[in-house]
C-alpha cells in the first residue's frame, strides 16, 4: 500500500492592537474561517502563512508562534491534513485601509472579538483561538474525528 500524501494547510491568527481577529468569509462555501491556506512545495509553513495572508487580503504580516496544529484525518476520497495555526503581530492602526480582497477566494472580512470568532467559526476551528490574541498558550495538538473543515 502506498504512503499517504499528507496536504498541510497553514493560517494566521492576524490581530489589531485592540485584541479584535482578523476573519474572512470563503467566496464558495460563504464559511467563515481564518487566513491561511494550502503550503505550497518548497515553502515553509510560516511562509505559506504570510504568503496566503497577502494573497487574501493584501496584509504584511510575520507569523510567530505556532499555536495550534491538528491532523485531520481523510474525507472520502481524500488525504489526510495537517492544520497549524501561528500567533501574528499586532497590525499598524492603518493596516487594514490596505485590505484589498483576493475575490476569487475570499469575498467578506471582519475584525471580531475573540467570543464573536468562537461564534462564527467552525466549533472545531474555532477550539484552536487562544484567550486572547496576544497572549498564546502552550501550542495545541489534536488528532480530530472525521472530515472538519480548515
Amino acid at each position: 500500500m502506498p504512503a499517504a500524501t499528507l496536504a498541510i494547510t497553514s493560517a494566521a491568527l492576524v490581530h489589531d492592537q485592540n485584541g479584535r481577529v482578523l476573519i474572512v468569509r470563503a467566496a464558495r462555501s460563504r464559511r467563515w474561517q481564518l487566513p491561511g491556506g494550502l503550503v505550497e512545495p518548497g515553502e515553509s509553513p510560516r511562509q505559506a502563512a504570510r504568503r496566503e495572508v497577502r494573497e487574501e487580503l493584501g496584509l504584511h504580516v510575520h507569523p510567530g508562534a505556532l499555536l495550534a496544529a491538528d491532523w485531520i484525518p481523510p474525507r472520502t476520497p481524500g488525504r489526510p491534513r495537517l492544520a497549524l495555526l501561528f500567533t501574528t503581530s499586532p497590525l499598524p492602526p492603518d493596516a487594514l485601509q490596505e485590505v484589498q480582497l483576493q475575490v476569487e477566494e475570499i469575498d467578506g472580512w471582519h475584525l471580531v472579538t475573540i467570543q464573536q470568532a468562537r461564534r462564527l467559526l467552525h466549533p472545531l476551528v474555532a477550539e484552536r483561538l487562544p484567550t486572547t490574541p496576544d497572549r498564546p498558550r502552550t501550542p495545541l495538538y489534536r488528532e480530530l474525528p472525521n472530515a472538519i473543515p480548515h
